[in-house]
C-alpha cells in the first residue's frame, strides 16, 4: 500500500492545478473579460488593470499570440502615462509569460524594464508586485537565496499597501512561494511559519478559494512534517484538522467556489490520510471520503481524481480480505488513467506492478505475465520520453548558447561603433575648442579697453571723494561737541539712577532681614509646639504604664484575695476542725493531709505570683528559657500554649527583654480569656536584626470593624510599652477564624 501513495499524490496535484487552470480562464470568462476589456476607453487606468487579467486569461488558452500583442501595446500606452505603476504591473506579467514560453532574455527585457520605473512609482502594491515577479523568476532560476531577499522585499511594500483584493491575492501568492521554497529545503520552521501567515491572510481576504487553498496547504505541511518525524503525533492531528476545516468549508460554500472538484479533492486526501496513519480504525473512514471522491468525479465528468480513489479502496478491499474487490478498483484505476490525455508513467508502472502481483498471489500467472509485460512497456516509453526531454533541454541549451555567442557579438560590434563615434566627438571638441579660443582673445582685448576707461573714471571719483571727505570732517566736528555735551548730561543722570538704586538695595536687604527674624521666631515657636507635644505624648505613654501597673496591682490583690487567700482560710477551717475531732485519729490524719494539701497549693499559687510580679527566670536564663516556662505554666486541659523559636538570637538588654515578656503574657492572657481557643502558639524569629513575633490561637476571632482596639486599657499598655521598644503591632482576625497579632522590633 505505501509504495503508491507517492505517485497519487503527484497525480492529485497535477489533476488539481490543470482543473482550475481550465476552469478559471474557462471560455464564458474569457469572453466576458474580453467584452469588458473592449468596452472600457483606450488609455485608462482601468483598461491597464484589466489588461493584466485579459493577457493572463489568453495565455492560459494557449492564445499566447494574441495575450502578448494585447500586453506590448498596452504596454507603450502606458509608457507616456503620467503614472507608471501601469507600466510596471504590465511589464512584470509579460515577463512571466515570456519565462513560462521559455524566452528567457525577453523575460528579463520585461522585468528589467518594471524594475526601471520604481523609484518614481507611488503604489506600494504596484512595488510589492514587481518585487514578487523578480522572485518567482529567481525561484525558477534555482536562485532561492536572491529569491526569498525579493519577497520580503515585496512583503514589506504590501504590508504598506492599502488591504484590497488584489493586494491581499499578491501577499497570497508571496508566503506561497516562500512555503514552497521552504518545503523544497525540508525547514519545517519557516515552511510552518509561511503557511500559518497564508492561513491568516486568506481569512482577512475573505476568499473561499483563497482559503481552501491555505488550509489544503496547511494540512499537507504537517501532514509531510510527521513523515519526518512520526513520533508527533500532534503533527498528524493538526494535518487532520485543516483538511477538516477545507472539507467544511467546501461544504458550506459548494455554490461559491471556482472549481467544483475542490470537494473530491480534499476527500481523497482525507481518504490517504486515514488510510495511511489510521491503519486500525480510519479505514471506515477511508474508504467513505474515497466514495464519496467517486461520485464527485462521476457528477463533475473529471475521472483523473478517481485514480487515487480507486488506489486507497483497493488498499482498504485487501486489508478486509475482499481480493476480487480490489482487483477490480485497480483495473478500474489502470482504465481511467489510460482515458487520460496526459499519461503519468510512474502511477502506470505502479498500477501494472500491484497487478502483477495480486495475480501471482491468486495464481494466475499467464495474466501476472501480461501485466509484468504491459509494465515493461510503459517502463520502455517513460524511459525514452525522458531522454526525449533531456535532448530538447540539451537543444534548448544549444541554442540559448548561440543567442548568447551572437549577444556577445553585438555586443562587441557596438562598443567598436560607440568608440569610433567617442573619437570623432573627440575631433569635434578640439576644433570647437580653437574657436572658441579665438572668441576668448577678442574679448580680452575688448576687456582691456574697458579696464582703462574704468580707471580713468575712477580718478574722476577719487576727486570727488576728496572733496566729499572734507566736508564730512567738518560735519563730525559738529557731531563730536553735541556727542561731548550729551555724555555730561548722562553722566549726571547715571550718578543719581545709581545713588537711587544704592537706597533701593539697601531697604531691600533691611526687609529680608526683617523678614528672616520672623522665620526663626516662628520656627522656634514651631519647635517649642513639637517639644510641647513629645512631652505631652510621654506623659500619655507614662499615664497608660502607670495605669498597666495599677491595673497589675489590682490583679495581685485579687489573686491573693481570691486565689491565696481562700485556700490559708480553707487551711485554717481544716486546723480548726482537727482540734475538735482529736478522739478520732483517723479524722484528724484526713484532717492534715487536707491541710498540707492546701498549703501545697497556696505556696504554688505565691510562686505563680511571684513569677508574674518578676520573672526570675530572665535575669538568670534569658527571655527564651522564661518563656517556655511561661508556656508550660500556662497550658491547661482545655487549651495547649506552645512556644516556638526559629533562628532566634536575642541581644536585647534585661529591661527589654523584661517589657517584651510583659506583651507578650499581656497578649496571651488576653487569647485564654476572650479566645476560647484550644491552642495558643507563640513564635520568636529574628532577620537581619530585626524581632519578629507572632502569637495565634485558633479561637473564635472577632470583627476588626466592630471592636474598638483603640481604647482597651490593656492593649495599650502593650502598644506603650512597643512603643518604648521601637516596635510596630499587627493585628488580624476574622470571625470564626482566629487571631494573629503580629510583632516587629529592632534587636540593639
Amino acid at each position: 500500500m505505501g509504495h503508491i501513495q507517492n505517485f497519487w499524490r503527484s497525480v492529485l496535484i497535477f489533476f488539481t492545478f490543470l482543473c482550475f487552470c481550465c476552469t478559471v480562464f474557462a471560455q464564458e470568462q474569457l469572453q466576458e473579460l474580453k467584452k469588458s476589456y473592449y468596452s472600457l476607453p483606450l488609455g485608462s487606468k482601468e483598461r491597464f488593470v484589466l489588461t493584466g487579467k485579459y493577457a493572463q486569461a489568453l495565455y492560459f488558452n494557449n492564445e499566447k499570440a494574441l495575450a502578448s500583442q494585447l500586453l506590448n501595446d498596452n504596454i507603450q500606452l502606458a509608457r507616456n502615462y503620467p503614472d507608471k505603476q501601469y507600466y510596471a504591473y504590465l511589464n512584470c506579467i509579460a515577463a512571466m509569460n515570456s519565462f513560462n514560453d521559455h524566452a528567457f532574455e525577453k523575460s528579463r527585457y520585461y522585468l528589467e524594464h518594471a524594475k526601471s520605473v520604481l523609484p518614481i512609482v507611488s503604489d506600494n502594491g504596484i512595488k510589492g508586485y514587481v518585487h514578487y515577479c523578480d522572485g518567482w523568476v529567481m525561484t525558477r532560476q534555482n536562485k532561492e537565496d536572491e529569491a526569498v531577499s525579493q519577497f520580503h522585499k515585496a512583503i514589506s511594500f504590501l504590508e504598506k499597501a492599502p488591504q484590497t483584493e488584489t493586494n491581499i491575492a499578491r501577499k497570497l501568492a508571496v508566503y506561497k512561494e516562500l512555503t514552497a521554497i521552504y518545503a523544497n529545503q525540508r525547514n519545517y520552521d519557516f515552511q510552518e511559519k509561511y503557511t500559518s501567515l497564508l492561513l491568516e491572510t486568506a481569512k482577512e481576504g475573505k476568499n473561499i478559494n483563497s482559503l481552501f487553498d491555505a488550509y489544503m496547504q496547511a494540512g499537507y505541511l504537517f501532514e509531510e512534517e510527521y513523515r519526518s518525524n512520526n513520533a508527533d503525533r500532534n503533527l498528524l492531528r493538526k494535518a487532520e484538522h485543516h483538511y477538516l476545516e477545507a472539507y467544511n468549508l467546501v461544504k458550506n460554500n459548494e455554490k461559491n467556489l471556482v472549481n467544483p472538484t475542490d470537494l473530491a479533492y480534499v476527500s481523497v486526501n482525507l481518504a490517504n490520510l486515514y488510510h495511511e496513519f489510521y491503519p486500525d480504525n480510519g479505514g471506515k473512514k477511508a474508504i467513505s471520503y474515497a466514495k464519496q471522491a467517486l461520485n464527485i468525479a462521476a457528477e463533475t465528468g473529471q475521472y483523473a481524481i478517481t485514480i487515487p480513489a480507486y488506489g486507497v479502496l483497493a488498499d482498504e478491499s485487501f486489508k478486509l480480505g475482499r481480493r476480487e474487490e480490489g482487483k477490480k478498483y485497480l483495473q478500474q484505476a489502470l482504465y481511467n488513467l489510460q482515458q487520460e490525455p496526459h499519461y503519468d508513467y510512474q502511477v502506470g508502472l505502479s498500477l501494472f506492478s500491484r497487478l502483477a502481483e495480486v495475480s501471482v498471489e491468486e495464481g494466475k500467472y499467464e495474466e501476472a505475465f501480461n501485466y509484468q509485460k504491459s509494465y515493461i512497456d510503459v517502463f520502455e516509453k517513460a524511459f525514452n520520453s525522458d531522454k526525449l526531454d533531456k535532448t530538447k533541454q540539451l537543444e534548448l541549451k544549444y541554442e540559448r548558447e548561440l543567442q548568447n555567442q551572437k549577444l556577445m557579438r553585438l555586443r562587441l560590434e557596438g562598443e567598436k561603433k560607440e568608440q569610433q563615434i567617442k573619437l570623432m566627438k573627440a575631433l569635434n571638441d578640439r576644433q570647437h575648442q580653437l574657436v572658441e579660443n579665438l572668441k576668448l582673445n577678442e574679448l580680452n582685448r575688448t576687456q582691456q579697453l574697458k579696464v582703462l576707461q574704468l580707471e580713468r573714471d575712477k580718478k574722476e571719483q577719487d576727486l570727488q571723494l576728496s572733496r566729499l571727505e572734507n566736508e564730512q570732517r567738518l560735519q563730525e566736528l559738529d557731531v563730536s561737541k553735541k556727542q561731548i555735551a550729551f555724555k555730561s548730561r548722562m553722566n549726571s543722570i547715571y550718578i543719581w539712577l545709581f545713588i537711587s538704586c544704592l537706597i533701593v538695595i539697601v531697604l531691600l536687604f533691611y526687609a529680608y532681614w526683617q523678614r528672616s527674624k520672623a522665620l526663626k521666631h516662628k520656627e522656634h515657636l514651631h519647635e517649642l509646639e513639637i517639644e510641647k507635644n513629645n512631652q505631652q505624648h510621654a506623659i500619655k505613654n507614662l499615664t497608660a504604664m502607670l495605669a498597666g501597673e495599677e491595673k497589675e496591682r489590682t490583679r495581685l490583690a485579687r489573686d491573693l484575695h481570691d486565689g491565696l487567700g481562700g485556700l490559708l482560710s480553707s487551711t485554717k477551717l481544716g486546723l480548726s476542725a482537727i482540734n475538735k475531732n482529736t478522739l478520732e485519729q483517723e479524722s484528724m490524719k484526713e484532717g492534715i493531709d487536707r491541710s498540707i494539701d492546701l498549703l501545697d497549693g497556696a505556696v504554688d499559687e505565691l510562686r505563680r505570683l511571684a513569677h508574674n510580679l518578676m520573672p526570675d527566670l530572665i535575669v538568670k536564663y534569658g527571655l527564651k528559657e522564661t518563656l517556655r516556662d511561661y508556656a508550660g505554666r500556662m497550658s491547661q486541659s482545655t487549651c495547649q500554649v506552645e512556644c516556638e523559636f526559629l533562628q532566634f538570637e536575642s541581644t536585647l538588654s534585661t529591661e527589654q527583654e523584661i517589657f517584651l515578656y510583659r506583651i507578650i503574657q499581656e497578649l496571651v492572657n488576653n487569647a485564654l480569656k476572650h479566645a476560647n481557643a484550644a491552642n495558643i502558639l507563640i513564635q520568636l524569629s529574628s532577620h537581619n536584626k530585626r524581632l519578629h513575633i507572632t502569637i495565634e490561637d485558633d479561637g473564635k476571632g472577632f470583627d476588626m470593624e466592630s471592636v474598638d482596639l483603640q481604647h482597651s486599657a490593656g492593649m495599650h499598655n502593650v502598644r506603650s510599652r512597643l512603643s518604648f521598644l521601637q516596635g510596630e503591632m499587627k493585628i488580624m482576625s476574622e470571625n470564626g477564624a482566629g487571631t494573629t497579632i503580629e510583632l516587629e522590633l529592632p534587636m540593639i
